[in-house]
């Protein structure tokens, strides 16, 4: 029965993520896709993330470069590889809910509307890790046997491998449901419990410790998972709060205003919802008809996940953050009007639909032109396509690492196959003078021939300019290149050229 039961929920969930993966195999190929592309690259090439480049936590990495070492090193395999992910992560999350009473047709409706909001596509580690989390937390509330307890505690110390802010988030939404598992006498708290809960959980982290041990890996991931951002004073580059009562926010006016509307409440409700139907379900059990488990865990999740999308509040971040939220929906619906769930479903497909790829090329057909990405042709916006074009220029007949560019540029290393001059790939931060002083040092030790350079503001923030956040390599660049504007590549993009000498 068991069997039958996880074959059925992964079979709904590869009916669900392969449509989603299809739509999505010819799309742009973003700044942060190409980060995660090229890290996948230069550890195929033996280097180790944080140590050797700037990165996100390793495990994405190994998952897809195993995926890339049996089928290849193209776009195609790391975007086959992210929906692999989720759609394992989906598998888990549907058991879950059916163990706790919704039928089939409810799990479909669910997985709709989990599989739209996993947006964008090389997130799907943050969407499908959630759905882990919540599946643990919710199978211990509903057996809290010592095993559930050990995996859920292991699954956390393994998200550590995969991102440092998911290892936070999912490391006090598992202490939340202890907490209430153990307030509410569903289990009790005695030493048998914390043993295993800290032997999974130090298990679980133990790929990332055995990292720790790498000689230089400890210090880079210190200075920038850590040091770096109490520094700054936040976890990435903050945007206005769209809070619903007051005016749209730049990041959301590409969108119609119904939508922008939506997204506004939905910011709003990502704390305020799951926490109202987590002490529903705490103070009425009963009412939940089985699913009071399953909102506890989403409750418990909801308001540390929330910190995801306050961090940059817009709509690729919120659709990340937006898991337990649509877990207690799903929720409520099975567990008073069935049916409702499909519009669950359905309200998460429109809310999605136009921050997909296919949505925008209908819309715009004549935005794209179509450019080779290995074995697959992918569309571009045309001025990415000549910045592409520009790049592969600049780097013909240049060493493999002779090529700098800066700042959200990470995708042309990946797309040529290039490796980097320097260890931030990404640096889109103020930059110390020491750091300034690192790249410079090893731009002139590889001898870089060209570099490209957008000094747009980013995010309209002049502050942000390359020129800004790192004066001294900017400087250099001027003294030591030769530079040219080309405002066909974009806005404020600059190529600088270095003569060879003979």
């Amino acid at each position: 029965m068991a069997f039958a039961s996880v074959s059925g929920c992964a079979l709904i969930a590869v009916a669900c993520v392969l449509p989603m993966l299809l739509s999505r195999i010819r799309a742009p190929l973003g700044a942060d896709e190409g980060y995660l592309w090229f890290g996948v690259q230069q550890l195929l090439r033996g280097r180790l993330p944080h140590r050797d480049f700037r990165s996100y936590e390793p495990g994405r990495y190994a998952w897809c470069g195993a995926f890339a070492l049996v089928l290849g090193r193209d776009l195609v395999v790391l975007r086959v590889a992210t929906h692999v992910f989720f759609a394992c992560a989906l598998c888990a999350a549907l058991f879950v809910l059916q163990g706790m009473g919704v039928g089939w047709a409810g799990l479909c409706a669910a997985s709709i509307a989990l599989t739209v909001l996993a947006h964008p596509q090389h997130k799907q580690f943050e969407h499908g890790w959630m759905l882990v989390a919540w599946a643990c937390n919710t199978a211990w509330l509903l057996q809290p046997s010592l095993a559930n307890l050990a995996m859920a505690s292991g699954a956390t110390g393994l998200a550590l491998f995969f991102g440092f802010n998911l290892f936070l988030y999912f490391g006090a939404a598992l202490a939340t449901t202890l907490v209430l598992g153990f307030a509410s006498g569903r289990a009790l708290l005695d030493l048998d419990a914390v043993r295993i809960a800290a032997i999974a959980g130090v298990v679980g982290m133990g790929p990332f410790l055995l990292l720790l041990a790498s000689p230089g890996f400890a210090r880079q991931f210190l200075r920038r998972r850590v040091s770096g951002v109490v520094a700054r004073g936040e976890a990435n580059l903050s945007l206005p709060l769209p809070w619903p009562w007051r005016a749209v926010p730049a990041q959301l006016r590409n969108l119609d205003p119904a939508r922008q509307q939506a997204f506004a409440w939905i910011f709003a409700a990502l704390f305020a919802v799951p926490v109202v139907a987590g002490l529903w379900a705490w103070f009425a059990p009963q009412a939940f008809d089985g699913m009071a488990a399953g909102v506890l865990a989403a409750a418990a999740l909801a308001p540390w996940v929330g910190h995801h999308a306050a961090s940059r509040a817009d709509p690729p971040h919120l659709t990340q953050a937006m898991g337990p939220l649509c877990l207690v929906a799903l929720l409520v619906a099975a567990a008073f009007a069935p049916m409702a769930m499909w519009l669950v479903a359905a309200f998460a497909a429109w809310l999605a639909w136009p921050l997909q790829h296919m949505a925008h090329q209908r819309r715009f057909p004549g935005d794209y032109t179509r450019i080779a990405a290995g074995r697959i042709d992918i569309d571009c916006p045309h001025a990415q396509a000549r910045i592409f074009h520009a790049a592969s220029q600049l780097a013909e007949g240049a060493a493999r690492d002779a090529l700098y560019v800066a700042p959200a540029y990470p995708a042309l290393y990946a797309h040529l196959s290039r490796d980097t001059p320097v260890y931030d790939t990404f640096p889109l931060y103020p930059a110390d003078a020491p750091a300034q002083r690192e790249v410079i040092e090893a731009m002139e030790r590889v001898a870089v021939r060209a570099a490209l350079i957008s000094d747009a503001p980013i995010d309209g923030r002049d502050a942000l300019r390359f020129s800004n956040t790192h004066p001294a390599v900017w400087a250099h660049l001027h003294a030591h290149f030769d530079a040219s504007r080309r405002t066909d590549l974009g806005e404020d993009v600059y190529v600088f050229t270095r003569a060879v000498e003979a």
